[in-house]
């Protein structure tokens, strides 16, 4: 039996906290969750197929990617596999020194049977949808319910809680409700006017209920897409919708779908069988979808949500005034909290040049040959533009470093952010988050980019039928990503970004061109309209009372934790709150599958076993009133290499959350978040 809750109940906010800058999240009384159509029942028998592994259990998983009987036209449940698939390659280790099998994922042989349904739920506005999925595993016991409600990392689709969240809610035996919190991989060829449905089927039926995203425009667009071929829109950032400030009330949403759907499942005579106050919801999830379970949290005035638990997430507390953070003997940091777009912004213009200093260590930062001369090339034109100082390469990297360093990022953290430069992450976040924050179309296309797939001479082509059809299970969601590229104007390359792309980005921000003159009209429009969209994001830490626990990796290079998770914590404490735990765990950073890669897996742990360590306290917690250990510092250690690989991966390694962690405990005094070296 489901026992009493017993949150807090906190005063209303005073007017020094206004004036401090705390923002308050809107309270979601009564959110509706309204199926669109009829749900997609799947049911699977633990041999042939699964909920947890799409049937291809652990040996599958690492294995290639599975393929289609027909490529051009692949199958709901073929294109299913393939998404499980890939969202277990690009969230996890999947090696067995790394612990997959043993410590995270799958276990050898295992397989949980399950039904599983696809359901379009209508957003609050009822001008669009989101997809909500329910996994009820075949040990789930009516007489003793949970359910864990599991939004997407990044911006993944429907599947991209599954091999975090989901795997520990299937496990123990509870329903799963994944919200793809209104990013999902939804997808828009301009050339062919396809579109994705939520069961990852391309369509050219615009007005099928079941469509994902198909973006706003009319005459506008239309005449873009004419001078600019071969384009794709992208639901996350061209939805018009600023998703991110919603993903909050998306996850109430899926609570509320999973509750109805589990009770169409479950029938029982009369009133519904499960109902908030009888099953235990635990809310969790990684990155972006971290961030979109406190959202939640912060929103639910109904009191959907027991507890949460989260990894890495995308916090965004604002800039706290009065805050400081300091770690052990470390300069402290001071009035903390960047939004995301302003510390990738730092990190697109100076990380290109932070990474060929002499400290950053190789092979584990090595960079491709083919790119260094971008790069050296990059370093010269900041210092040339006054963004840096230092006559050489080499002296340019140390002054990036020691900027980033002094504007809040950890230096041991620096070192892991030679891939997010590699790889483009920083111009795809700047450009898609733009975007996505000003509500703008496709037709806008702020600076000059867009999205295409790109041909052997790196210029904008048509997607061909057999990519079109399986965009959806093999994307993660915001390009680069499954083929698709940045481009500029012309239809070249451009995922890499460009020192201009990143001060057209910067100017827009700053609401400024560089030389401190005007902005045009349009592009001043668009600065105000981001401008606003920041102020939406902006979260406040308030918690209602419930409990939550945040998982956070130390070397995190893509989330800085002074900016999200520890920032949050302290704007939490000054609000007078106390239900947050905060763990930080000492070799952790943001990319587990990372740690696959030469280098990495003697430098890091995988963040995923302590989530789920972090899961059994919190449902000890609620259904035993156990208490949660204090927030503190989980002391990891680092693999040693054996012959030049790195020894197996162990509970050791990983490090543990204690009752008593002493000098390890992470502590608030005085405005200031003490955290141990």
């Amino acid at each position: 039996m489901k026992q009493s809750r017993a949150y807090v109940r906190l005063p209303a906010a005073v007017a020094w906290l206004a004036a401090a800058g705390f923002a308050a999240a809107a309270p979601a009384a009564g959110i509706p969750a309204e199926i669109v159509g009829e749900p997609i029942r799947r049911a699977f028998d633990g041999v042939t197929d699964d909920l947890l592994s799409g049937g291809l259990g652990a040996e599958g998983l690492r294995g290639p990617a599975p393929g289609f009987a027909d490529e051009n036209a692949p199958t709901a449940p073929e294109l299913r596999r393939r998404a499980i698939w890939t969202n277990y390659r690009g969230l996890s280790d999947q090696t067995e020194a790394g612990g997959f099998g043993r410590l995270s994922g799958p276990r050898p042989g295992e397989r949980i049977a399950g039904v599983e349904y696809l359901a379009a739920i209508r957003t609050p506005d009822g001008a669009g949808i989101t997809t909500v999925m329910l996994q009820i595993p075949a040990g789930f016991d009516p007489s003793r319910p949970c359910m864990v409600v599991a939004a997407s990392s990044g911006s993944r689709g429907i599947y991209g809680a599954l091999p975090t969240a989901g795997e520990w809610g299937l496990r123990h035996g509870c329903a799963v409700a994944h919200s793809d919190k209104g990013t999902g991989t939804g997808f828009w060829d301009l050339d062919s006017g396809t579109g994705y449905r939520i069961d990852l089927l391309a369509t050219r039926d615009a007005d099928d209920p079941l469509l994902t995203f198909r973006p706003e425009g009319g005459a506008a667009l239309e005449a873009w897409r004419r001078a600019h071929p071969h384009r794709v829109a992208v639901k996350h950032v061209h939805s018009r919708r600023n998703v991110e400030r919603d993903w909050g009330l998306f996850v109430l949403q899926a609570a509320r779908a999973g509750l109805a759907l589990l009770n169409r499942e479950h029938p029982a005579a009369g009133a519904p069988r499960f109902t908030p106050a009888n099953v235990v919801i635990i809310a969790s999830g990684v990155s972006n979808g971290g961030g979109a379970v406190l959202r939640a949290i912060e929103a639910d005035a109904d009191g959907l949500l027991d507890g949460a638990v989260v990894s890495e997430p995308n916090a965004q507390p604002g800039v706290v005034p009065g805050l400081r953070v300091r770690m052990g003997e470390r300069p402290a940091v001071v009035n903390p909290g960047l939004p995301l777009l302003d510390f990738a912004l730092l990190h697109a213009l100076l990380q290109p040049a932070a990474i060929l200093a002499p400290e950053a260590p190789a092979p584990f930062t090595a960079i491709p040959d083919v790119q260094r001369p971008l790069w050296e090339a990059r370093s010269a034109a900041l210092a040339a533009a006054g963004f840096l100082q230092g006559e050489t390469t080499a002296a340019r990297g140390r002054d990036a470093r020691r900027r980033l360093e002094e504007a809040g990022m950890i230096r041991e953290a620096l070192d892991g952010g030679t891939p997010n430069v590699v790889f483009g992450v920083w111009p795809a976040i700047i450009h898609g988050y733009a975007i996505a924050l000003a509500r703008a179309g496709v037709e806008e296309a702020p600076c000059g980019l867009s999205y295409a797939a790109t041909d052997a001479q790196f210029t904008a082509r048509a997607l061909t039928l057999a990519e079109m059809a399986r965009l959806a299970a093999d994307s993660a969601g915001i390009p680069p990503v499954a083929g698709i590229q940045l481009v500029d104007e012309s239809g070249r390359f451009a995922s890499l970004g460009s020192l201009e792309h990143a001060l057209c980005i910067r100017a827009l921000r700053r609401g400024e061109e560089a030389d401190g003159s005007p902005l045009a009209a349009a592009r001043a429009d668009f600065a105000a309209r981001l401008a606003t969209g920041l102020g939406e994001v902006t979260m406040g830490a308030g918690l209602r009372g419930r409990p939550v626990i945040v998982v956070h990796g130390r070397l995190d290079a893509l989330v800085p934790v002074n900016h999200s998770s520890r920032a949050y914590l302290g704007r939490h404490r000054m609000r007078g709150e106390h239900s947050l735990r905060y763990y930080e765990v000492q070799h952790g950073h943001h990319f587990d599958a990372f740690n696959a890669l030469p280098g990495w897996g003697e430098r890091f742990v995988p963040l995923q076993p302590q989530l789920q360590a972090a899961m059994d306290l919190m449902f000890a917690r609620l259904t035993t009133g156990a208490k949660l250990p204090p927030s503190q510092v989980v002391r990891s250690s680092r693999r040693a290499l054996v012959d030049g690989v790195p020894e197996p991966l162990t509970a050791d390694h990983l490090g543990r959350i204690l009752s008593r962690p002493g000098a390890d405990a992470i502590r608030f005094r005085r405005g200031t978040l003490l955290v141990p070296e």
